[in-house]
């Protein structure tokens, strides 16, 4: 072939439009007869709204039908979603974003690339993007993409944004038929299912007086809406952030098109299933139990979606509903850290969840939250003392005060979580003065490999690894609370935590002791006791924030940035600890690695403490925040049987802290 008649064949192939495109209602009915009939078998007839559609359908005029219901719509108002686009300030971003849809260009997760075109003219919707990764695929078919077009049909009133909805809707619709599990796993999944059905909800309601939405579409639309119920009712899971997504899909269909017989009970069932599932999967303390913030926001999120809909539906959720969902608020606000973000535990991105706090105090009535989500500029001081336990989490939250740049830390001393888990346990992070220090890994990808290892690994964590490896797999639910664990006062927060599931393919019984003192506004104390039955090479790590500074003197680590948060951190005199500082490496293992969001890594400064133990040992580490410069710090540590002696110099200050390092701590 030459390269005049190849270049002719493309452009031909790309100016072919989408499958249907210029089909009508009259076309559609010869072509898919029984599509159509099946979808008015599942409309509720009986409706007095309906009755033309009804007479259309006794007397077998199928178009009539059709016609008959899109007359229904246009003129009638759902009352849960917008039956038009409100005007909306031009963003240039998001214009930019929508242009590049309309050129097949789509970013999703950090991730920039143009799906290829099929021969016939429409998307390839199993395309995995420019890394070849599942998640973006699975993106693609959540139909995020279809917002982007809304946003800048309504900054701009172009059509040529509600014709590109429409076309990619109906050729989904048309290239996609239903699927069970596991038979088109990168296009029908519970989750891509849940997300599209918002999606189409949301454009189908606010396009229904623009032309550019098409008759033919919107039958087709109509027609997949109990094949999305069917699949979410059907094949939904049984636990985890994904029920609660994919049920508030159905009842999301059964609130969106009330005109279908099951739709009733789709928002019954949905509802009454969510609230058992939020008895079987949130801990009493607010804690969605897969023990990660970024999917405890998920959950909360559709949890709260679906008392919002029913709401303006006219139906209230249930009392003990509510009461959950107000427990998870209650959880997510305590742990928010002094800047607004949530802990970046487990496979969380950093998520500044502050404003979504601030809204919902307004909207529950909790002026707590709204003093902490405003750094006490407005509502009401919270009662007792500003940190917080959580003790089926197994969580320790550490601060000074409510204001921005006080001093906040997280211990986890929990169990993994039943999703979505990383191996951390004992990991603290630390932010003081306005920023991160000390901090967790993140996520990164979701991608199998050595990547997706590290920051799922305990080397992503402040934790300790034995011979170069790090925990293995620990009870994923708590059975019990722990609040015997942690102590606050007024003075001082103590947290203790043991792990003793052991190391992965290290050889003998090894466990490991954390107790973290905090003596309020000032330091943080943390003893650990690694317990062995043979020698071992322990390796502590302290992980910076990508953005500090660090610089090392003799035994000590600090961050060094002028006029910021930072810390030192001082081990007790005596252990005999080689310290490195390693960052963005790659081989001979990854270390020295931060992740704020999924597909997003940078390097970032980590200590690596080192030595070789012949027995059972204990050691000890001083943490001491300032702005600017930390001060000149020393610990000692004197170990007798569960009691350390710990003389803290700080500067020209000393002190002694004596400390019980068990499960019931204590201090004198």
């Amino acid at each position: 072939m030459n390269r005049i008649a190849a270049v002719i064949i493309l452009v031909m192939i790309a100016c072919v439009p989408a499958v249907g495109a210029q089909e009508t209602l009259v076309d559609l009915v010869r072509r898919d007869p029984g599509r159509i009939q099946r979808l008015f078998e599942q409309l509720d007839l009986g409706r007095a709204d309906l009755a033309g559609v009804r007479d259309a359908v006794t007397k077998g005029d199928w178009t009539g039908a059709c016609e008959a219901l899109l007359l229904h719509y246009r003129e009638g108002a759902n009352p849960v979603f917008s039956s038009h686009l409100p005007p909306v300030e031009r963003d240039d971003a998001v214009i930019a974003r929508a242009g590049a849809v309309l050129k097949d260009t789509f970013t999703f997760y950090d991730q920039t690339g143009t799906a290829p075109r099929r021969a016939d003219g429409g998307l390839q919707w199993d395309y995995t993007g420019p890394e070849n990764d599942k998640e973006w695929a699975w993106a693609l078919n959540r139909h995020f993409h279809l917002g982007w077009l809304l946003e800048a049909y309504a900054m701009t009133g172009d059509t040529k944004y509600a014709a590109a909805w429409d076309a990619h809707v109906r050729d989904w619709i048309l290239q996609n038929p239903f699927a069970e599990p596991n038979a088109n796993p990168l296009v029908w999944r519970g989750l891509e299912t849940f997300f599209r059905v918002r999606a189409w909800a949301a454009g189908f309601h606010a396009l229904q007086r623009d032309p550019a939405f098409t008759p033919v579409t919107r039958i087709l639309l109509l027609s997949s809406i109990p094949d999305h119920a069917r699949y979410l009712r059907n094949f939904h899971k049984e636990t985890s952030n994904w029920i609660a997504m994919e049920l508030n899909g159905l009842a999301s269909a059964g609130i969106g098109w009330p005109e279908f017989k099951e739709a009733a009970g789709w928002v019954d069932y949905g509802v009454a299933r969510l609230t058992e599932e939020l008895a079987a999967q949130v801990y009493p303390d607010g804690a969605q139990m897969e023990l990660t913030s970024h999917y405890h926001r998920v959950t909360l999120n559709n949890f709260q979606a679906i008392t919002d809909l029913m709401r303006k539906a006219g139906r209230e959720a249930p009392p003990a509903f509510s009461e959950t969902v107000a427990r998870m608020w209650d959880y997510l606000a305590y742990t928010l850290n002094p800047q607004g973000y949530s802990p970046l535990n487990n496979d969380s991105d950093l998520d500044r969840n502050g404003p979504g706090v601030l809204a919902m105090a307004e909207s529950l009535g909790r002026p707590d939250w709204t003093w902490i989500a405003s750094n006490g500029a407005r509502g009401t001081q919270p009662e007792g003392l500003p940190s917080r336990v959580f003790p089926w989490a197994g969580q320790l939250v550490m601060r000074s005060g409510w204001d921005r740049d006080a001093q906040w830390a997280f211990f986890d001393a929990g169990p993994m979580g039943i999703g979505h888990y990383h191996a951390d346990k004992l990991h603290v992070s630390v932010s003081a003065h306005g920023r991160d220090i000390l901090v967790d890994g993140g996520r990164y990808s979701y991608v199998g490999g050595r990547w997706r290892e590290y920051f799922t690994g305990s080397a992503s964590h402040n934790v300790i690894l034995v011979d170069g490896k790090g925990q293995a797999k620990h009870p994923l639910k708590a059975e019990a609370p722990v609040a015997q664990q942690f102590v606050t006062h007024p003075d001082y927060d103590l947290g203790y935590g043991n792990f003793d599931s052991g190391f992965a393919g290290v050889e003998g019984c090894v466990g490991h002791e954390r107790l973290v003192y905090y003596k309020r506004g000032a330091y943080w104390i943390v003893v650990d006791r690694i317990t062995t039955d043979r020698p071992q090479s322990l390796s502590a790590l302290w992980h910076f924030h990508p953005e500090c500074a660090v610089g090392t003197e003799g035994q000590t680590v600090a961050s060094t940035d002028a006029g910021q948060g930072n810390v030192r951190i001082v081990p007790a005199i005596g252990t005999p600890w080689e310290l490195s500082v390693i960052k963005g490496q790659e081989a001979p293992v990854i270390q020295g690695w931060w992740s704020r969001e999924y597909n997003h890594k940078a390097p970032a400064p980590t200590a690596i403490y080192s030595q070789n133990v012949e027995q059972t040992s204990t050691f000890a580490w001083l943490i001491v925040p300032a702005k600017g410069m930390p001060p000149e710090a020393q610990l000692r540590m004197e170990m007798s049987g569960d009691t350390a002696d710990c003389d803290v110099t700080i500067g020209a200050t000393h002190e002694t802290v004596r400390l019980t390092v068990s499960a019931r701590p204590g201090m004198e």
